[in-house]
């Protein structure tokens, strides 16, 4: 079975010519991109994490046997769900009892179960919660539940408060991003004030031996779609309050809606037998994942990779100004260094993992644009190029994954173009945004 599903993000034959950059573009752009979410690919890393052998089940860096579980079912919620789907449907085949399916896109017809196709974007998605609440709870002791989630899973999950309108908790979120909440802030609210799946909801709905894998693009694998394995904990509603302080935005909340930043609220009451503390979730990749390949990628290219920042959770036009900083550091630090004339160096390439403050699964689309648009506006020289790229994976190629400013091949400067799109696996990965500081050397 496991023959069937594709284990490449892409075919080579569908795959845009390098050095055929699109308006200009440096075709450096096109590695990167696609080194990117080939490291960071969603399928092959949750197939990694789930093996089967004989009787013998591995589950991360747990072992059990495969007989001992009446049932085994999966949930897969986020932008990388097709992905993460198949990768189980690939590991398990007929070991596979159940399993429901949300996503932006189609299910294949190799994943024989349940789907809703259902673009991800702001929390307050209707009934979605309630259906895996539903097949958590029909299973049992003897069970497995796999919960795969991605970027996107919390628009999915955390229904809105009680009372309080699915519009309006929409239109809440909304506010305080635009007052200047940052995506990890963002998401802690979602988590700490939301209904139906978020807070350890699932943990707290099922005895089933439970395993969350999770694809983190770097606000923490807890929070990716609101944390439903985990309680809610003192702490976190303690920060919370806090960011809603700094907000000036306790006083707008409906008093229905302020009782869950109460430090002494209580977590959903366990189901009997199952873990009160509930389950931490393993991130299968990351935005380091990402990372990694494109340095190896572009040091094959001779150019020197350095890492800029991890994981820049700053606003597009902070993002920017912070991204040429570093650019003038390390063009200043790279002056005077030794040249190796048998393989010279094309100059230096800086990178950084990015959520620009966008929530996950929210199109973080306009925020690129505004980062271009600073960068563009604040490069201090001619031949230093930046790009931004998204991680999320999409079989729409008409759509440029990220773009690109600075010198363009023919050394304008100012020179703005799209990044070549790929056509892509459905729903491959989401580890957030990528930027990359293009240096030639001197």
């Amino acid at each position: 079975m496991a023959a069937r599903f594709p284990g490449e993000p892409f075919s080579p034959d569908r795959m845009p010519d390098p050095n055929a950059p699109t308006d200009g573009t440096d075709p450096i752009f096109s590695t990167i991109y696609q080194a990117a979410v080939t490291g960071a690919d969603a399928y092959r890393a949750t197939r990694t994490a789930v093996r089967r052998a004989d009787d013998s089940l591995r589950i991360g860096n747990r072992f059990v046997r495969i007989g001992r579980y009446r049932e085994i079912a999966f949930v897969a919620l986020g932008g990388a769900a097709i992905s993460q789907a198949l990768a189980v449907s690939a590991a398990l085949g007929d070991a596979l009892t159940q399993g429901f399916v949300v996503a932006p896109d189609p299910l294949p017809p190799e994943v024989p179960f349940r789907s809703r196709k259902l673009p991800t974007g702001w929390p307050g998605a209707p009934g979605i919660a309630d259906e895996v609440l539903e097949l958590a709870q029909g299973l049992g002791e003897r069970d497995l539940l796999l919960l795969l989630l991605s970027p996107g899973a919390l628009g999915y999950l955390a229904a809105p408060p009680e009372r309080l309108p699915p519009e309006e908790w929409t239109a809440m979120l909304q506010r305080l991003a635009q007052a200047g909440a940052r995506s990890r802030e963002l998401a802690l609210i979602a988590r700490v004030l939301g209904a139906g799946g978020v807070g350890g909801r699932v943990a707290a709905a099922t005895t089933a031996d439970l395993v969350p894998l999770v694809v983190d693009r770097g606000d923490g694998a807890d929070l990716v779609g609101g944390g439903p394995t985990r309680p809610v904990q003192r702490d976190e509603r303690v920060a919370a309050r806090s960011v809603l302080e700094r907000l000036g935005a306790i006083a707008t909340l409906p008093t229905a809606v302020r009782v869950g930043l109460d430090p002494g609220a209580s977590a959903p009451a366990p189901a009997a037998g199952n873990r009160a503390g509930g389950v931490r979730p393993v991130a299968v990749t990351a935005p380091a994942d990402a990372l990694r390949e494109v340095g190896e990628a572009v040091a094959e290219k001779r150019w020197k990779p350095i890492l800029a920042e991890l994981n820049l959770d700053e606003p597009p036009e902070a993002a920017a100004d912070r991204l040429v900083r570093r650019a003038e550091e390390i063009r200043v630090g790279s002056v005077g260094e030794p040249v190796d004339r048998a393989r010279p160096s094309r100059g230096t390439i800086a990178f950084a993992a990015t959520t620009l403050s966008v929530l996950e699964g929210v199109d973080d689309r306009p925020a690129m644009v505004r980062f271009l648009r600073r960068v563009a506006a604040e490069l201090p020289r001619r031949d230093v190029t930046v790009g931004v790229l998204r991680t999320v994976g999409a079989s729409d190629d008409s759509a440029a994954p990220g773009g690109v400013v600075g010198a363009s091949r023919t050394g304008a400067k100012g020179a703005s173009s799209a990044v070549r799109p790929l056509r892509m696996r459905a729903g491959i990965t989401d580890v957030g945004d990528l930027a990359a500081i293009v240096i030639p050397a001197s």
